[in-house]
């Protein structure tokens, strides 16, 4: 999925376990030159990335994140592990795909999402407990070899994302506002502030789902300032 606002932005949607996504990833980076590439991932998500040393264990994790947030990850972690093994291509390798082409073109990379042990904190401390145990099954049914199948080539086309992002909203309203909404509002304020302070071009990577957001928050920018604000509730 690709969209652009203004002949200087492009905004890349990808799958994050699909290898298509690596070389529309590299088409559009190497064709269109970005001044600046960013990246949907946090500091602490790009060290998990590309750090040699081993995930910590389930006991590590919860020393140091608490044992809601580490179970919620682990369920995250796995889920993602089984896609990537349907897909043969690991998580998140399309996001050091484009650091690798915005370092051959000389282009400036930004990590531009939320530090995901906030993001995880926020979930649980606004999720009723009802809402927590309706997600937790919903992800324990994903790793099962008898779980919905998802059609996970189609997973960048439009009406596939809008689709799936109203079936999140149904299922966990808060998980939507929190994993998505929030989010898309974060990212596309770092996106407006790189904006206004260079005068060249940036291709931002983000998770398919976040492009119709990302997308809606800047176009409003497209006539005036680029400045934006991310407010949200703070337990």
């Amino acid at each position: 999925m690709l969209k652009k606002l203004d002949d200087r932005l492009f905004l890349i949607g990808v799958a994050h376990v699909l290898p298509k996504s690596m070389v529309e990833v590299g088409h559009v980076i190497a064709e269109e030159k970005p001044d600046i590439v960013a990246i949907e991932l946090c500091p602490t998500r790009y060290l998990a990335l590309t750090s040699s040393h081993k995930r910590p264990s389930m006991l590590e994790a919860m020393r140091a994140g608490g044992v809601k947030i580490s179970l919620l990850n682990s369920l995250l972690y796995l889920l993602q592990k089984k896609f990537s093994r349907q897909t043969g291509m690991p998580a998140g390798e399309e996001m050091l795909v484009a650091i690798r082409h915005a370092q051959k073109i000389g282009a400036r990379v930004e990590l531009i999402d939320r530090d995901i042990s906030i993001t995880l904190q926020r979930l649980i401390d606004r999720m009723p407990w009802r809402e927590r145990l309706r997600l937790v099954a919903e992800l324990l049914l994903g790793l099962l070899p008898f779980g919905k199948r998802v059609e996970l080539e189609r997973l960048t086309d439009e009406q596939i994302v809008i689709y799936l992002l109203h079936e999140l909203k149904l299922a966990s309203p808060t998980a939507y506002q929190v994993l998505i909404r929030e989010r898309d509002t974060y990212m596309a304020s770092r996106v407006a502030m790189l904006l206004s302070a260079s005068t060249g071009k940036v291709a931002c990577v983000v998770g398919a789902g976040h492009v119709p957001g990302i997308y809606e928050r800047l176009s409003r920018g497209i006539l005036g300032s680029w400045r934006m604000s991310a407010e949200y509730r703070v337990s």
